[in-house]
């Protein structure tokens, strides 16, 4: 996740800072919307005949992220660069949704795994910026699960897991996006005010990463 300098953070949390955040948040889920959209009904042929096109897109999307602190302020610019790193994040979740569109049960866990992210995202962002409750000494357990759920990860690329490992891996995923996304929202409060499109990515990856193992952990029920 991105890592703001708190020793330059405002202790008066502004009303215009949570508006631009949410406007951001707003445009990433649209614009990603559009590019699963666009790329599910045009570019599916076309992904199947150049798997390597995902991988080039999920590069970009990682440079992005890393580069925002440098374009971030760049007026229009960081229009642009945003709302293309939204819509590409959206195209990389095309063979995903291609393989679920593909049967009536598939559409079903769909529609199921947009439903419970959005109530459990939504839980999860109002109990963490209304809670009194300290959630910033969670950091470092959250970078390092996170860090452990990525090695595993790639570890299950080369050696297949069973079913049951799997929801266990992505019911872990639920738990830890769920934490962050709780931990993120009370640390707009300290976020510097300038920092609003970074903040926007961090609250966009939590429910961007919290769906995919919503989904996971529904088809690992499904296939019980």
């Amino acid at each position: 996740m991105l890592n703001p300098d708190l020793s330059q953070t405002r202790p008066v949390y502004q009303s215009s800072f949570l508006s631009k955040v949410m406007f951001f948040f707003g445009l990433a889920v649209a614009a990603s919307a559009a590019g699963a959209y666009v790329g599910l009904n045009y570019l599916v042929p076309f992904f199947l005949a150049n798997t390597a096109s995902i991988y080039i897109l999920l590069f970009a999307e990682v440079i992005l992220i890393l580069t925002a602190r440098l374009w971030s302020q760049k007026q229009g610019l960081n229009y642009v660069l945003f709302t293309a790193f939204a819509v590409i994040t959206g195209l990389t979740l095309v063979p995903i949704l291609a393989y679920f569109v593909e049967s009536a049960a598939g559409v079903s866990l769909l529609i199921k795994a947009f439903g419970a992210t959005a109530l459990m995202f939504t839980a999860a962002a109002v109990f963490g910026y209304t809670t009194h409750f300290n959630l910033q000494g969670l950091r470092g357990f959250l970078m390092l699960s996170l860090l452990g759920m990525i090695v595993v990860g790639v570890v299950g690329i080369f050696v297949p897991w069973s079913n049951t490992f799997e929801m266990i891996y992505s019911g872990i995923g639920v738990v830890i996006f769920s934490a962050y996304t709780m931990y993120d929202l009370q640390r707009l409060k300290t976020f510097p005010e300038h920092m609003y499109i970074e903040a926007a990515i961090e609250l966009y990856l939590d429910i961007f990463n919290l769906f995919l193992y919503i989904l996971r952990l529904l088809s690992a029920l499904n296939r019980r």
